[in-house]
């Protein structure tokens, strides 16, 4: 088994968001991760992570 431990794009951490280039690394970060077979996605609560997670999700049809 692996396991796969990735940090949220760039924080705006005053709103629970992301900032302009944390929506572009999310962007990139779901164009990589996507297409990999991964059975299971467990993300944390906070906003920040869902956004970040939620390119991902999208792309990879969960």
């Amino acid at each position: 088994m692996k396991l796969l431990i990735i940090r949220h794009g760039d924080p705006d951490y005053t709103i629970d968001s992301l900032t302009e280039k944390g929506y572009r690394e999310a962007k990139m970060l779901s164009e990589r991760i996507a297409p990999m077979d991964i059975a299971e996605y467990y993300v944390s609560p906070l906003g920040r992570a869902k956004i970040t997670d939620e390119y991902t999700l999208k792309n990879a049809d969960v």
